[in-house]
């Protein structure tokens, strides 16, 4: 008789986030991104303001009490300046006694080639503002011809991870990402996984994709693939944290289970949105 094998019933820790979003309209355009609305440079294009101060402070009081992380994001604006990001991670530093994720080297990037500011400045000052660390955006694919074809108007994969690991100088701990989407190859996989594990990161936060009309063929993964990719980038970053993104609507407590056995540290699920 063979004797049965039980799995173990818990998952990693899972964490409630809250997102903020200064503005949904972007320059970039990137292909896989759900997130960005394209704005044409026509004279008569009317640009909306970013996400109100005031907006910000309100929608905080009423946040859920599980709310264990906040994410600000969304700082390629036309119009505010620099100082206007700054206030607003303040604002919720002021309401929010816990980890702050604010921008990314995308949005650090643009207010250093816009105001002409050093970058350690820019990054010194967030800090002092409250946040805690920056967030992975614009690491989605650091396999450069890829990257061409999906966001061709980012700075450079190399640019990138340059600005992210001066986080860690002025106490700003940078996180990376790992896209997951059937329309990588494993060996582009495993370059994005090498180039990561050349640099020193706070975590690593994988990503679901969710198609786009536009882009089709750019699947999402399967669980069994997913769990693959979760193990792949636990061999080869060794002991940085890997956090899963779950998609809107969850993934099942099976599925949770699954990938923590694979190597994944916990799960990001979003609580609370906070727009404009």
């Amino acid at each position: 008789m063979v004797a049965s094998q039980t799995y173990p019933l818990e998952s990693a820790p899972l964490t409630g986030v809250a997102k903020i979003t200064t503005t949904r309209h972007c320059w970039m355009q990137c292909r896989f991104c759900d997130f960005s609305q394209f704005i044409p440079v026509l004279f008569d294009t009317k640009i909306p303001p970013c996400l109100p101060l005031a907006d910000a402070k309100s929608r905080l009081a009423t946040m859920p009490d599980s709310v264990g992380l906040i994410k600000i994001r969304g700082g390629l604006s036309f119009r505010e300046p620099f100082t206007y990001f700054r206030s607003l991670v303040r604002t919720v530093a002021d309401g929010f006694n816990g980890p702050i994720q604010a921008f990314s080297p995308i949005e650090i990037n643009q207010w250093h080639r816009v105001e002409q500011r050093p970058v350690r400045e820019l990054l010194s000052e967030l800090k002092w503002a409250g946040a805690t660390g920056l967030g992975p955006g614009g690491s989605e694919i650091l396999v450069q011809s890829w990257r061409d074809r999906l966001s061709p108007h980012r700075i450079e994969a190399t640019a990138w991870t340059t600005l992210a690991q001066l986080g860690w100088d002025t106490g700003l701990p940078p996180s990376a990402m790992v896209l997951a989407g059937q329309w990588l190859s494993a060996a582009d996989i495993k370059s994005h996984l090498q180039i990561l594990s050349a640099y020193s990161w706070h975590h690593i936060e994988v990503k679901m994709f969710r198609s786009v009309a536009l882009q089709p063929e750019l699947e999402p993964m399967h669980i069994l693939s997913l769990c693959h990719l979760v193990a792949e980038t636990r061999e080869l970053l060794n002991d940085t944290p890997i956090y899963v993104n779950e998609p809107p609507g969850g993934i099942s407590h099976d599925a949770r289970i699954m990938l923590t056995q694979a190597g994944a540290d916990g799960f990001y699920t979003t609580l609370e949105a906070i727009e404009p």
